[in-house]
C-alpha cells in the first residue's frame, strides 16, 4: 500500500463501509480483526476485496456453527441433563479428545504471538471436525430422538464443552461475535462476560481415549470420504437423490481394522452405528471386497491410515421410507406403540409411516393420527382395557 499511489485500504471503511456498499461493504471490526489475526506479521501481508471477502465467509461460517450450537442447546441445562463421560459414545469421547487437543495448541499459539496458528487451527477444527463431520452426523440424533434420549443428551454435552471452548479461544480474535453468543447461552451464565469465565480448562479423562480408539476415527472419515464419492456418482445417474435412500456395502481389507469398525456398529447407542456416521439408511460390513462390487456403484480406496483398502458398494435402500426421519427400514408400519396406561386401560396408537425409531417417540407426545391420513386410512386411536 502506498499513499502516493492512493491505494491504501482504510480501515474505517473497512469496518463501517464505503459510499458504494455493493464494493465497499461494511464488514464491521471482527472481521477486520480475523484478517489481522490470520497473517503471519513477521512478513509482508496482502489484503484486498477479496481477501476480506474470503474473511467474511469464514467469519460467516463460524458464527453459523456457533448460531447451530446454540440453537439445539435450548433445552439443556448442564447441571439436570449433563451426561458422564464414561456413558457418551465412542464419537462423543472422540470428539472431546479433539476439543481437548485444539484447547491446548491454541494456548500455545496464544502464548507465543503465533495469531495466524490460532486462526488456522479454528478453522480446520470448525470446517472439518465440527460442520463436515460431527454436527452432521448429529443432527439425526438431534432431531429425531426423544428429549430425554441420552443419545440426544449426550450429544448436547458434548455440544456444550464445544461451545465454551470455542468462545474462550475466538473471543481474543472476534470479540463481539464471542461476547454476543455468550450473552445467548440457554442456561444461567457461569460469569457475566466470556473475558471473565476465564480459560477452559480440558477434563483429564479426554484425552484417555486409547490410541486405537482414536485411530479408528481417521478409517470412519477415510469411509464417509470414499462413501460420499460413490453416493455423488448415484445421485448423479438419479439412481437415488438424499444419501439416506442408500444401502452402503463396505469391506476394510485390515481385518483389525475392520472389526474396531464392526464394533462401532454394533454398539447401539445411536451415534457410532455406520449408518449414522455414513448418514444413509443401511450399512452391511462384508468380509469379501466382491460383495460390495456386486452394487450398481462402487470404488476401491487406499487408506492412508493403515487400513488397507477401503471398497464402497452403493444401491437402492430396501424397506420403505419413515414419513418422519426419512430412513428406510423394513419395519415401517409394524410397531404397535403403548402410551400411558390411565385407570386400567393402555392406549395403543399404530404409525403406519413410521419406523422402529419414531413410532415411540410420537406415541410418547401423545400424538393420534387422524382418520384417513397416513399410509393406511382410518387409522386412529385405539383403547384396550386391560
Amino acid at each position: 500500500m502506498s499513499k502516493s499511489l492512493g491505494n491504501v485500504v482504510d480501515p474505517r471503511v473497512v469496518i463501517e463501509g464505503g459510499k458504494d456498499a455493493k464494493q465497499q461493504p461494511a464488514y464491521g471490526a471482527d472481521v477486520l480483526r480475523l484478517w489481522v489475526a490470520s497473517v503471519d506479521y513477521t512478513s509482508d501481508v496482502a489484503i484486498g476485496s477479496g481477501i476480506l471477502r474470503q474473511m467474511a465467509d469464514v467469519y460467516r461460517k463460524v458464527r453459523g456453527t456457533l448460531r447451530f450450537l446454540l440453537g439445539n442447546l435450548a433445552d439443556y441445562d448442564p447441571v439436570r441433563h449433563a451426561v458422564p463421560y464414561e456413558r457418551l459414545s465412542g464419537l462423543d469421547r472422540y470428539l472431546l479428545l479433539r476439543l481437548g487437543q485444539l484447547s491446548s495448541e491454541v494456548a500455545a499459539a496464544y502464548d507465543s504471538y503465533q495469531f495466524f496458528r490460532v486462526f488456522q487451527l479454528l478453522q480446520r477444527f470448525v470446517v472439518a471436525d465440527l460442520s463436515n463431520f460431527y454436527l452432521d452426523t448429529a443432527k439425526d440424533r438431534l432431531y429425531i430422538r426423544a428429549a430425554e434420549d441420552p443419545a440426544r443428551r449426550g450429544c448436547q454435552t458434548v455440544m456444550d464443552a464445544l461451545l465454551r471452548g470455542l468462545l474462550a479461544a475466538l473471543a481474543p480474535v472476534v470479540p463481539h461475535m464471542a461476547e454476543d453468543a455468550w450473552l445467548n447461552l440457554p442456561y444461567p451464565r457461569p460469569a457475566t462476560s466470556v473475558f471473565q469465565a476465564g480459560w477452559p480448562v480440558p477434563d483429564p479423562a479426554w484425552f484417555s481415549l486409547s490410541e486405537q480408539e482414536a485411530a479408528v476415527w481417521a478409517v470412519v472419515a477415510e469411509v464417509r470420504d470414499a462413501a460420499n464419492a460413490v453416493l455423488e456418482r448415484a445421485r448423479a445417474d438419479k439412481a437415488i437423490g438424499a444419501g439416506l435412500d442408500a444401502r452402503v456395502v463396505l469391506h476394510v481389507s485390515d481385518p483389525r481394522v475392520a472389526e474396531r469398525l464392526a464394533a462401532l456398529d454394533a454398539s447401539g447407542n445411536g451415534a457410532d452405528e455406520l449408518r449414522y456416521l455414513l448418514i444413509v439408511s443401511q450399512v452391511e460390513l462384508v468380509s469379501d471386497a466382491a460383495a460390495a462390487r456386486l452394487c450398481p456403484y462402487h470404488d476401491t480406496q487406499p487408506s492412508a491410515s493403515g487400513a488397507g483398502s477401503i471398497t464402497v458398494g452403493v444401491a437402492r435402500a430396501g424397506g420403505a421410507k419413515c414419513a418422519r426421519c426419512w430412513n428406510y427400514s423394513d419395519a415401517v408400519g409394524q410397531q404397535q406403540t403403548v402410551g400411558q396406561q390411565t385407570a386400567g386401560q393402555q392406549t395403543q396408537r399404530s404409525y403406519p409411516d413410521l419406523c422402529e425409531r419414531c413410532g415411540p417417540v410420537v406415541a410418547a407426545q401423545g400424538f393420534v393420527l387422524a382418520a384417513g391420513v397416513g399410509a393406511s386410512a382410518g387409522v386412529e386411536k385405539v383403547t384396550v382395557t386391560v
